[in-house]
Order: C-alpha cells, then sequence, then structure tokens
C-alpha cells in the first residue's frame, strides 16, 4: 500500500500533455505526449538542445560514459556486435532482455567496464533518491530507470517536458520504461527572471499644487440606504447540496490513505476488487499508460484545466481521445490485498488534497 504515483511519477509521464486531445496540452509540452493533459509548459519556456548524433556504429561519446543508439528490429545482441562487447552483460546492465525487439533510437548504456573504444569510462548515474541541485555540465545526466517510476515522474524530476525525454531516449508513444533503463536528462532550459530596481516601472504622482487648482470635490452626503449587492442569508443553510462539490468520489469505500504532499500524492480508497471505478468529472481522456509495475494509470483531463489520475485499476473501457461524462464507468478496482483506488487531483503537474474537491 506504499504506492507513490510521481508523473510525479506525467506526465507528463503527466507526456507524461503533450496530452492533446484537448485544447492546448498532458506536455501535455509533457505539451504533445498526452494531447496537453499534465501542462509543463512551465519546463518549456525554451528548448533543450538536441541530442548529439552518433558515429556510424550508432555510438555517442560523452565525457564520463558512451550509449549506444539502437537500430530499427535491432535486439542487443546486434548492438552488442557493433559495439564488439558482451551482449549478456550489456542486456543485464540495461534491464534487457536478450529476445527483446528494439525501437529506433533507443538509448542502451554501456557498462563503465566496457566501451567502443577499449577505455574504461565512470558511470554518471543518478537514482531519484539521490537526486540533488546541480550545476550544468557538460554532458547530460544518466538516470537509471527504479521500479514504479514513469516517463511523467522522471520528466518532473529534472524539469523537462516528456516530449525531450522521448526524443532523447526513443520512448515509444506509450512512453513504457524498463525497471533498470538509463535514460539520458538533456540541461532544462535555462530562463532568466527581469528584476526591476526598486521604484522602477511605476510613475511618482505628482505632489499637490499651491498654483494649481485641485479636482472638485462631491460633497453631497450618500442617501441611498440600498445596498449595491442583495444579501443573502445564509442562517438557515445547513447542507451543501449535490453540485457544490467540484468532482464526484470516483468510487465507493473508505480513505484508507490521505493526501499528504511528497510522499502520497493522492488519496487511496479502501474498496472491494472489481467494484466500478467512475470519471469525477466530465471531460477528456488525457493519457493511458503504465508504470514499470505494469499498472494502468488513467488520466482524465477537465474543462478547467485541472486531471484526475486513477490508478491501481483494471478492466479500463475509455482509450486516449474520449470524452467522459460525470460518474461514467471508465475502469474497475485492481485486485490485491488490499485492494483501493488511487486517486489524484493535479493542477497542471502539481498535486492538490482531492478531499479538497470531492
Amino acid at each position: 500500500m506504499n504506492y507513490k504515483f510521481r508523473l510525479n511519477k506525467f506526465l507528463p509521464f503527466i507526456a507524461l500533455a503533450g496530452l492533446t486531445a484537448c485544447s492546448g496540452n498532458l506536455d501535455f509540452d509533457f505539451r504533445d505526449q498526452f494531447g496537453g493533459l499534465l501542462d509543463t509548459s512551465f519546463a518549456a519556456q525554451g528548448a533543450v538542445a538536441n541530442r548529439p548524433d552518433p558515429d556510424a556504429r550508432g555510438v555517442i561519446t560523452f565525457q564520463t560514459y558512451q550509449v549506444v543508439m539502437a537500430k530499427n528490429g535491432d535486439r542487443i545482441a546486434d548492438v552488442a556486435q557493433r559495439v564488439n562487447t558482451d551482449a549478456e552483460i550489456l542486456g543485464r546492465y540495461n534491464g534487457i532482455s536478450q529476445e527483446a525487439i528494439l525501437r529506433y533510437g533507443e538509448i542502451i548504456a554501456l557498462p563503465p567496464s566496457v566501451s567502443a573504444t577499449g577505455a574504461a569510462f565512470v558511470p554518471t548515474v543518478v537514482e531519484s533518491s539521490e537526486l540533488l541541485d546541480q550545476s550544468p555540465g557538460d554532458e547530460p545526466t544518466r538516470h537509471k530507470v527504479t521500479e514504479g517510476e514513469t516517463a511523467f515522474s522522471i520528466a518532473r524530476l529534472y524539469n523537462i517536458t516528456v516530449e525531450d525525454l522521448t526524443k532523447w531516449n526513443g520512448l515509444s508513444p506509450q512512453k513504457d520504461l524498463r525497471t533498470g533503463q538509463y535514460l539520458l536528462i538533456p540541461e532544462p532550459p535555462q530562463t532568466s527572471a527581469t528584476v526591476s530596481l526598486p521604484g522602477q516601472g511605476s510613475l511618482t504622482p505628482n505632489p499637490p499644487s499651491s498654483t494649481k487648482a485641485q479636482p472638485a470635490t462631491d460633497l453631497q452626503p450618500n442617501t441611498s440606504t440600498q445596498p449595491s449587492t442583495p444579501i443573502t442569508d445564509l442562517g438557515s443553510q445547513t447542507k451543501a447540496s449535490k453540485t457544490d462539490t467540484r468532482f464526484l468520489r470516483p468510487t465507493t469505500g473508505n480513505i484508507i490513505r490521505s493526501y499528504k504532499k511528497g510522499d502520497n500524492e493522492g488519496i487511496d480508497i479502501g474498496v472491494k476488487a472489481g467494484t466500478d471505478v467512475v470519471a469525477a468529472d466530465d471531460g477528456t481522456v488525457a493519457a493511458v499508460t503504465k508504470d514499470t509495475n505494469g499498472v494502468p494509470i488513467l488520466i482524465l483531463k477537465h474543462i478547467d484545466g485541472l486531471l484526475t489520475v486513477y490508478t491501481n485499476v483494471d478492466g479500463l473501457s475509455v482509450q486516449k481521445g474520449d470524452q467522459v461524462r460525470r460518474g461514467q464507468k471508465v475502469a474497475k478496482v485492481r485486485d490485491g490485498t488490499p485492494s483501493f483506488l488511487h486517486f489524484e487531483v493535479r493542477k497542471g503537474l502539481e498535486s492538490v488534497d482531492p478531499d479538497d474537491y470531492i
């Protein structure tokens, strides 16, 4: 039950918004990954540099490590042969089985004891838990995917868009990741804020003049006794109407784990496996993806830019781009011990407490 959805784990992932099903964005610059859903436009104020071109073998050499760019249809043995290294070692290092078919542009990291030139390299590997402020360097950071991470969460972690993460690493349209996979993290665009000096940008009013007449002042008393705005008597209102909540509760059950930013980015609703999960409001399916455990992730984008996220589900009855109605069945609760629905509400990429909306 110690489930963390960091799209933190998009986005993205929150591509994880590229979510384009609705107007605008899941980077939805994500901006084109999921149709503008998880809006990481804050990270897309400027473009990152293009990935360096590989040599004839597909090798890209950085200061302290090398990677190989796969060709379409490659297996790990084909890559290993091109760089004259052991296929089993290369596959194990990247979490790739020998039978796996690689995509064009997919990044394969060379182990520290292996290089395409015979020289040893010291890898620059960053785990999520060890991410600290880093000053820009001459090479991209190399990130090793851990269990449960998504393209969305990794993009958010490094303040880049899922679109850029996808381009740099040859990710699939579904943004699928493997545990143990290495990703190149391009430097985020540098933005500079314009800071004005004290007093700059505003005009100082002229002081009163002793020779120039001042505007006349209306000294007539206000005889109106009617308030300008009608006052509503709320004294007898004791119960909220059904329309007072922004979102519909997505399933029945009690909250077994509350929202805690940075720890649990949503709420966990304990409910019997197979129970219906419904859309919290009208919206568009911005993304249907999976985390590295294969658990489906459903993201809906709503008219006011809010996102709702549904995880630990099975039996999805919608797909990306579908229009959904408030209360429409979209999935079922996944089996587990305990069984529960993980539900999030997000403003762009930032999670907010779902209890404030349901």
